[in-house]
């Protein structure tokens, strides 16, 4: 540490590494990995099951659930793009096609 630096950065300077060195030792760890790993999952399977119960529970009550949504959305979506691919099909014919009447 340069001998310029106030004493509380000096201070912050030493805390930091006295925590940080350990934190950082323990990220690097196998264990840790091993760990966020089965968080991960148990988080995912929680979700899964949080969300299979509230569909069904939606679903007797004849409301849609998130998943509906999301389907919809995305069949809204296909039919937005096919509109637009139809109208692109439409509007080049009718520039292809010569018009009557005009001199």
């Amino acid at each position: 540490m340069p001998a310029d630096q106030p004493l509380w950065l000096k201070l912050i300077l030493r805390v930091e590494r006295t925590i940080g060195e350990p934190v950082e030792s323990a990220v690097r760890s196998e264990t840790y990995f091993e760990v966020i790993s089965t968080v991960n999952r148990v988080r995912r399977r929680a979700s899964g099951a949080v969300e299979g119960a509230s569909r069904r529970a939606l679903h007797v009550l004849n409301l849609p659930a998130a998943s509906d949504i999301r389907r919809m959305r995305q069949q809204l979506a296909r039919m937005e793009r096919r509109l637009n691919q139809l109208s692109e099909e439409v509007s080049e014919m009718d520039e292809s096609e010569p018009r009557a009447g005009v001199r």
